[in-house]
Order: C-alpha cells, then structure tokens, then sequence
C-alpha cells in the first residue's frame, strides 16, 4: 500500500439501509457526519426550507436518501461560496430533482491545499469520500494531491506546509468516516493495524481502516508501538489478522514481524514500501490498498 496505489474498486455506500434497488436512505445523524455538518443543521433547513429527508424504511420511519445527500451538498457548497442559505435553498430547490454533483477529484483538492484553506480541504475530503467511497478516494483524490505538493516540495522547497495541514485533515476525515454509521461485524475478531516503532507516515494505516470498514470489516488502529507493546495489543485483542506498515526503510524491523508472529497464530502482514521484497524470510507483503483490502477481507 503505497502513496502510487491507484487501483481500486468502488464500494457500497457506508450504512444504507436500502428499501428497493438504487435507493439508499441515512438517518440524520449518518446525513451530518457524510456530509461534515450537524445534525441541528439539517434539521433547522428541513424546518425553515423544506429540505429534509425524503425516503423511508420499510418500518416507515423517514430517513436521507442518496439524493437528499446530493441535493444538501449542493446546498453546502452555495453556503459556502457565500449565499445566503434561504436563497441557496431557493436554488437547490428549483434545480432538477436528479441533478448529479460533480465528482470531487484531485485537482480541487490541490487547489484548496495551495490555499492553505482548511475549511475547504475539510469539504472537500467529505465530499470525496461520500462520493467515492474510503479505497477509490484515497487512490484516486488524496494520494494524487498528496504526491503533487510533494513533488512541489522536492522541486522548489516550498509547500510542506499544505502538506502538514492537509495530513491532520485528512487523517481526521478518514477516522470520522470509518465510524460513520458503518455497519461491522462487531462480533468477529478486528484486525490490527499497526506501524514499525518510529514510523511517523501512518496516514495510509487511516486510509485501510476506512476502506475496511466499507466492507465491513472491523480494525483497530494502534499506530507506531514499540515491540513489547504491539505484542500485548495482539496478546490482548486476539485480532484475526495483523499488520505492520512501514514507510521507510530504516524502520522496517524484521524483528517486529518475528515478535508479531510469535504471539498469535494469525497472519502477520507486512505493508508499505519499506519491507524489502527481496527478503524470502519475511510474509509476502502488501503492496497496495486494493491488496490489502483483498486479502484482508477474504472469508
């Protein structure tokens, strides 16, 4: 799973629950966090301007749908441009019922990353990730930008700023993504996500959190531990898979593998650029999200 992954493969919606084909319907408190909002904020537009949530459950009760999401979005964006939210209402009201949104892609996101605007890089990660879902996201828009300023940061010095703000967002994003009324197996073991001691780059450890909670799948993010402490997390959690990322090479400790794999009968797995693939006494690596989605949610 590295910072060039770009293969993916769209997943579900997070948490629908679906009345007939194509209709997925939200509660309120889902609609906010997909949408970076709150839900007193939804409820005061379905109060003032008539924009709430249109679908329902089987059982009757009322709840967002797909189009709802993509209708107060609109609605999001003309707020912030600037126009007055009765008058945005106004306008979201009158446009076409079915009007799709434009799909966020990297280009905004560097724009707003440039700007050293975070309340924008903030709406813009949401809006990418409810779109796109966790894995095609982060191939397809945040890893793009990620490695734009980094290349400006390479080329001229300038720019490592964006990339700190950007990083915090992200990571923030990410996180309130996976909990988003994301439906897991609550009763399966989770898996643990961990990275080398000393490995500060743990934002894509964040990225495989949250694709794995679209598939369902339950993790638990620990970050960079220390030998002894990693092995008491798996000692502890019993998970039905571990992995340990590493970015750099300097930090890929095969020792860490060897006290992983000693403590559980479990696949460990290695990820990230920084295990050599050369070495035939480590596991076989994980070499990019797409994989490790794949193997990790194998049944």
């Amino acid at each position: 799973m590295t910072l060039m992954d770009v293969d993916a493969t769209p997943p579900r919606l997070p948490a629908p629950v679906t009345t007939k084909p194509g209709q997925s319907l939200f509660p309120v408190g889902v609609a906010a966090r997909l949408l970076h909002t709150k839900a007193a904020t939804l409820r005061a537009w379905e109060s003032r301007y008539g924009l709430g949530p249109s679908g329902r459950t089987p059982g009757g009760h009322r709840r967002y749908s797909t189009e709802d999401l993509q209708r107060l979005q609109h609605m999001i964006a003309l707020v912030d441009r600037g126009v007055a939210a009765a008058q945005a209402a106004h306008a979201v009201s009158a446009s076409p019922a079915r009007r799709p949104l434009e799909q966020v892609d990297a280009r905004d996101l560097i724009a707003a990353m440039n700007a050293l605007d975070p309340q924008a890089v903030t709406r813009l990660a949401a809006a990418a990730l409810y779109q796109r879902g966790a894995q095609c996201a982060w191939t397809g828009v945040f890893t793009p930008a990620l490695m734009d300023i980094g290349q400006r940061w390479e080329a001229t010095g300038c720019g490592v700023e964006c990339e700190h703000v950007t990083s915090g967002i992200l990571e923030a994003a990410l996180r309130q993504y996976a909990g988003a009324g994301v439906t897991v197996q609550e009763r399966c073991p989770p898996v643990l996500l961990a990275a080398a001691t000393e490995e500060a780059h743990t934002l894509p450890l964040t990225a495989l959190s949250a694709a794995l909670a679209d598939r369902g799948r339950r993790s638990l993010l620990v970050g960079s531990l220390p030998g002894p402490h990693l092995a008491a997390a798996i000692r502890r959690t019993q998970p039905c898979a571990t992995v340990v990322w590493a970015h750099a090479r300097e930090t890929a400790d095969a020792g860490l593998l060897d006290l992983a794999r000693a403590c559980t009968a479990a696949p460990v797995h290695p990820a990230g650029p920084g295990w050599p693939d050369d070495d035939a006494r480590l596991p076989r690596t994980l070499t990019s999200l797409a994989d490790a989605v794949r193997t990790l949610t194998v049944p």
